[in-house]
């Protein structure tokens, strides 16, 4: 009996002056187990023009023990990167692309665990948890936020309504089919990868949930701030609206969205008297609300440009 050829997964990283934090996820990946009947390549798109990534890019071709390919995405902005890497996912003649971030360390069972999940289940894609490290002395409404650490949310197998590319396989089948995968909408918002899962959904593919198949990230500095954690909510909420509008422009799409707002502010509203005695609930409390006024506002066309920067256009 003929053995059935290897699957050729592509791990896609976008990138821009994280060499650190590129470097770790290499390390990670080159300890990854269990990848029987699977042939990895990396693949790194840089967002930085001067190319920054190549020198750590290079050091992983020379110890990865996998293919690793390189290239200098000018354009600015993340759907531009994301875009590359679809694209050069497709020249490899992939069977499936991993997306995964720059900054987050993956576990030796992650891209098996991953994998074998997409084989047994016949999802189209797969996401995952990613699980963000504390420092000791983190704030404790950071502790209790599931925005941190979103394990526990989904059992295995569960069908999601979206997806993010901080940790997901995306099949052949539904790269082949979504044209111009990641909208320049979301050049400097973020929301290009819901807007993305978002429309393979429409199109009726299945994305499922492996808890198995966590990834990590350290978490530290500004994103340990009320400020970010509010900035962070009301964008998320308003990339939501906006990328729902663009799918199904119109009124009933409006009037879903509305209810959305309403529900996660007033939501948020109720929590608040309680979290004054219970500061468990602050975080959710306040991320409910901020997330309730940013669905509003991205009707009104407004959004917080987390990723605009200088050399933006």
């Amino acid at each position: 009996m003929t053995a059935a050829p290897p699957l050729r997964v592509v791990v896609g990283v976008a990138t821009r002056l994280r060499p650190d934090g590129l470097r770790r996820l290499g390390e990670t990946l080159a300890a990854q187990t269990g990848l029987d009947g699977v042939e990895p390549r990396l693949v790194v798109v840089d967002n930085d023009p001067a190319g920054s990534a190549r020198e750590v890019a290079d050091a992983l071709a020379g110890s990865l023990g996998w293919p690793v390919t390189y290239e200098v995405e000018p354009d600015p902005g993340i759907p531009a990167v994301r875009r590359r890497i679809v694209t050069l996912a497709l020249a490899a003649d992939a069977d499936a692309l991993v997306f995964v971030d720059d900054d987050e360390q993956a576990p030796p069972h992650w891209l098996a665990t991953l994998v074998g999940h997409w084989r047994r289940s016949g999802a189209d894609a797969v996401t995952g948890p990613v699980r963000r490290r504390l420092p000791a002395d983190a704030p404790a409404w950071a502790r209790s936020s599931d925005l941190f650490d979103p394990t526990g949310r989904h059992t295995t197998g569960t069908r999601m309504s979206k997806g993010y590319t901080g940790n997901a396989l995306v099949s052949r089948a539904v790269l082949d089919r979504l044209d111009v995968p990641f909208d320049d909408a979301f050049r400097h918002t973020g929301s290009s990868d819901l807007h993305f899962f978002l429309r393979a959904v429409r199109e009726g593919f299945v994305v499922e949930w492996c808890e198995e198949a966590v990834v990590e990230e350290t978490i530290g500095g500004a994103r340990l701030t009320w400020g970010w954690y509010v900035r962070r909510a009301y964008r998320s909420g308003a990339g939501d609206t906006v990328a729902r509008r663009l799918l199904a422009p119109g009124p009933r799409t409006t009037l879903e969205v509305l209810a959305r707002a309403v529900l996660r502010t007033g939501h948020g509203v109720v929590l608040l008297p309680v979290a004054l005695a219970r500061p468990a609930l602050r975080s959710l409390a306040v991320r409910r609300v901020a997330s309730g006024v940013g669905t509003l506002a991205g009707l009104l066309g407004h959004n917080y440009e987390e990723y605009r920067r200088a050399d933006s256009v």
